[in-house]
This record gives C-alpha cells, sequence and structure tokens, in this order.
C-alpha cells in the first residue's frame, strides 16, 4: 500500500529526495516515478505536487541557493567590524564562498546556476547571494578602498568573473589550488591602494593552470 502523507509533507519530502539525489548523481539522474517510488507514493501523487522533472529541479534549485547564501553569511558574520579591513576580508571571503561552494557542491552548484533554474521568476540580481555581493563592494567604495570610477557595474563582473573561474574549477580546466590565486588578482584589480591609483594592472598567468589544448598555442 502507497505510503500516507500530511498536506504538504510529501512535496517537502519529494524535494528533500531530490536534493540527496541530485548531490550524489547530478540533476539528470532525477527521476519523479523513482522518487515517488522511493517514498512509496504512487507517481500520480507525486505529479499532484510537481509538474513535472523541472518543476522539481527548481525547487532543489532554490535549496542550492539557500545553501550558497548561508556560506556567504558565515563569511560576513566572522568579519562584522565596520573597518577597512573588515571590508576587505568580506569581499575575499565572499570570493572563496562561492568558488568553495562550487567545488563542494558541484552537482547543486551546476542546477542552481544552469538553465533549468534561470527562470524568470529568479533573476541574479534579485538573489540574497547577489545583494551580499553588491553590499560588499558598497562597503569597500565607502571605505575608499575600489579604484577611482570602478563601482558602476562592478557587482556584474566580479559575479561574471567568479563564476567564470568556478565553472573551470568543477570542469577541470584549473585545478581548485588556482581559486586562491583568482581571489588575490580580482582584489588587485578593484583595490586601489593595493597597486596604486591609476598605475598598470599586472595579471600573471601561469602555464600549468592552462587546459592543455592552449598550453601550445600561448606565445613564447
Amino acid at each position: 500500500m502507497a505510503r500516507s502523507y500530511h498536506h504538504g509533507a510529501l512535496a517537502e519530502a519529494m524535494v528533500e529526495q531530490a536534493l540527496t539525489d541530485v548531490r550524489l548523481h547530478g540533476a539528470d539522474q532525477v527521476s519523479l516515478r523513482s522518487i515517488a517510488q522511493t517514498l512509496d507514493v504512487s507517481p500520480s501523487a507525486a505529479y499532484n505536487h510537481f509538474a513535472d522533472k523541472d518543476d522539481l529541479l527548481r525547487a532543489v534549485g532554490a535549496c542550492g541557493l539557500a545553501a550558497l547564501d548561508d556560506r556567504m553569511t558565515r563569511v560576513l558574520a566572522a568579519h562584522p567590524a565596520d573597518t577597512a579591513d573588515a571590508a576587505r576580508a568580506r569581499f575575499s571571503g565572499l570570493g572563496r564562498a562561492y568558488l568553495a561552494f562550487a567545488v563542494d557542491e558541484t552537482h547543486l552548484f551546476q542546477l542552481t546556476f544552469g538553465p533549468i533554474c534561470a527562470a524568470k521568476d529568479m533573476p541574479p540580481d534579485e538573489t540574497s547571494p547577489y545583494r551580499k555581493l553588491q553590499a560588499a563592494l558598497d562597503d569597500l567604495d565607502r571605505h575608499g578602498l575600489l579604484r577611482p570610477g570602478v563601482r558602476p557595474g562592478l557587482d556584474v563582473t566580479v559575479w561574471a568573473a567568479t563564476h567564470g573561474m568556478a565553472s573551470l574549477m568543477v570542469e577541470g580546466a584549473v585545478p581548485p589550488e588556482a581559486g586562491e590565486m583568482f581571489i588575490d588578482s580580482m582584489s588587485r584589480l578593484v583595490f586601489a591602494e593595493q597597486i596604486g591609483i591609476g598605475a598598470p594592472v599586472e595579471v600573471i598567468v601561469d602555464i600549468d593552470i592552462q587546459p592543455p589544448h592552449l598550453r601550445t598555442t600561448l606565445p613564447q
């Protein structure tokens, strides 16, 4: 006999089971019917809560966004002071949290920021993690730590660069230890006092972290 759930409890159980499956095997391996079987309910009962697999995966993606937000919240809590040093630590820490989430929760990261969850009701600039980045950059600007004129649009640039680095890391194009070099490079690019206002920015590329197909094409 199929198991009976109180109203709303089945939906929560389905999301929890799907979250477990995504973390272990990836979103492609999730099936509404298999989840219904695992939870000992009929497929029709499962479809009463989620129209299809993508509908369920979007709920799991919301869990992924919440997991990333939790990591970023802990970074902010570790550096609460209204000082220049704390502002720097918050900015760097948020970047490390994003990269660590991608590496530690690769399948969930790929789902959360993949096409299934790129719905119009979840725009990136409305998510709490993005708001935290904006606030961190505003703090840097308020303390006079940013290069002159760099703040407008910097949140988009930093988010895009960090997400790109995270994607390269999870795809194996660069090793995880390159993440710290990326954080340092981002800091040198945006912080005024580290490089001197108006001074040229030197970007150092370590040939050892380049994908194999690029190693023979870079100029010597």
